[in-house]
């Protein structure tokens, strides 16, 4: 039995970023083949908000609150 054919277990992309003045990024998960919206977190190595936008299966906008320099670090969990 496959686990992709099933679709039981999560697939998951963790990925890191380095963000030089930026004030969103754009992300794409689009390997993972996902059937429906995944669940995305994100993390900074500053203090700074952040939040997503434009969360498609595909692809995501992370939009950080002011003009953004360190890493941005991000899980997608969704199922296929």
């Amino acid at each position: 039995m496959s686990i992709k054919n099933t679709g039981s277990l999560p697939r998951i992309y963790t990925c890191s970023d380095p963000v030089n003045r930026d004030e969103y990024i754009d992300i794409d998960y689009s390997a993972l083949s996902l059937l429906h919206t995944p669940a995305i977190n994100v993390t900074t190595d500053t203090n700074v908000n952040v939040y997503l936008s434009r969360i498609t299966k595909k692809t995501a906008r992370i939009n950080f609150s002011q003009l953004f320099v360190g890493n941005v670090y991000y899980t997608v969990i969704g199922f296929n």
